[in-house]
């Protein structure tokens, strides 16, 4: 199916001009070049597309010679990336693969046109091109038809798909996750009784997906096709212990580990560290999902003073944590009203937790030595200053005085 459509997001990406200039030189070649993909995809459900990928006729060898900067990381596969005005794009060339032996790869490639390059994607949806020149959508595997039906299928039989490879299969919840849509009864059938493959694809592309799943505008339904097709029970086991529908009172969650935070927390888990770390988890993703859950353990702190408070509230997470108390508390939001007033009359309108009324040069003056001492008595004064005893310098100075007498 040829459809005439021209797919304005995709011609309103800062990139367009670029990718297009790439398109109409190969095109001038002679080379059949369009774009594919996700850009397609999202384009005709009037989203702003991410990545602009090129398919085309012209082999890798062509695409070298046709640029002067190129990068041949996927050349085997056909893929060459091409540097263009600072951006780069992936241009592969139109191919149908050979058998998959490894359950991640094809042992081989043979280039061929576009109708075939459709037929070797995952998801029908997926095997979209469109040529800006004409402006025609190429469907040949009922594509467009899934989206507007909002339908997640595979391109051909399920079962064949996610054999070839078991990522497939984990990309299955993450764009529900992305795009809201259902999948498809013979998808979900397949990767419940494939699920326990999903163990030998690398950890590095797991977690890939898992971040991209837990970024979704509709996690919710993401995670409800990752628990009825096992494979949390591989990947996440917390995840089949959690109340879905009570998830949905934390959103809206700010970014992935966010997400992550509220699962665990949901899921009551207590090694949330030792799956991260299982992932590869970059350190400072781990530190922020550390900072989020134990921020809001000691914000609930009934012992915690006014001046705990402000300094959780005014941390890099405080949206984070505030998200997690709403959902955590959905009976309770007079609480978290109550903190946030609180921290305002720390703050003042700004929101911004003051500066100390002392610092180390201060306690120099005042005979005090460097070392651990001073940072103790530094944090002494703070805190009390947040707590709201003391209200200018003149005071923090002779609160330090009282306290080195005693």
């Amino acid at each position: 199916m040829q459809l005439r459509q021209r797919l304005d997001p995709l011609h309103g990406h800062v990139q367009f001009s670029t990718a297009l200039a790439l398109i109409e030189r190969l095109q001038a070649l002679g080379f059949e070049t369009v774009f594919a993909g996700g850009c397609v995809r999202d384009s005709l459900l009037g989203l702003k597309p991410k990545d602009l990928d090129i398919a085309t006729a012209a082999p890798p060898e062509a695409v070298e010679k046709a640029f002067a900067r190129t990068l041949a990381v996927g050349k085997a596969f056909g893929t060459i990336v091409v540097v263009e005005d600072q951006h780069s794009f992936e241009v592969t060339t139109f191919r149908k693969d050979g058998p998959y032996l490894d359950g991640r790869h094809p042992t081989h490639v043979e280039f061929s046109d576009m109708k075939e390059d459709a037929g070797r994607r995952d998801f029908t949806v997926n095997a979209l091109f469109y040529d800006p020149a004409s402006q025609v959508v190429f469907d040949f595997v009922g594509g467009v038809e899934d989206l507007q039906a909002r339908v997640l299928r595979t391109v051909g039989i399920a079962q064949e798909r996610f054999k070839e490879d078991h990522l497939r299969m984990l990309r299955a919840p993450r764009f529900v996750s992305q795009l809201g849509f259902a999948l498809d009864r013979a998808a979900r059938d397949s990767i419940r009784e494939l699920h326990l493959f999903i163990d030998q694809v690398s950890i590095e592309r797991i977690f890939a997906e898992i971040k991209r799943m837990l970024e979704g505008s509709y996690l919710s339904l993401g995670l409800g096709v990752f628990q009825e097709t096992k494979l949390s029970d591989v990947l996440w086991p917390e995840v089949g212990r959690i109340d879905i529908e009570r998830l949905q009172g934390f959103t809206p969650l700010l970014n992935w580990e966010n997400a992550y935070s509220a699962i665990e927390l949901s899921a009551v888990q207590q090694d949330y560290l030792d799956r991260l770390r299982a992932w590869k988890t970059p350190r400072a993703s781990m530190t922020r999902i550390e900072q989020q859950l134990t921020g809001l353990k000691n914000l609930m702190n009934p012992a915690a003073t006014r001046a705990e408070r402000a300094l959780i509230l005014g941390g890099d997470v405080y949206a984070e944590i505030l998200t997690l108390a709403r959902g955590f508390l959905p009976g309770n939001m007079e609480i978290v009203e109550a903190w946030i007033t609180e921290f305002l009359e720390v703050t003042g309108p700004s929101g911004k937790l003051p500066k100390p009324f002392l610092n180390g040069q201060d306690l120099l003056k005042e005979g005090v030595a460097p070392g651990e001492g001073m940072g103790i008595l530094l944090k002494a004064l703070y805190m009390e200053q947040l707590q709201g005893g003391l209200a200018s310098r003149e005071e923090a100075l002779s609160h330090l005085r009282k306290l080195r007498i005693s």
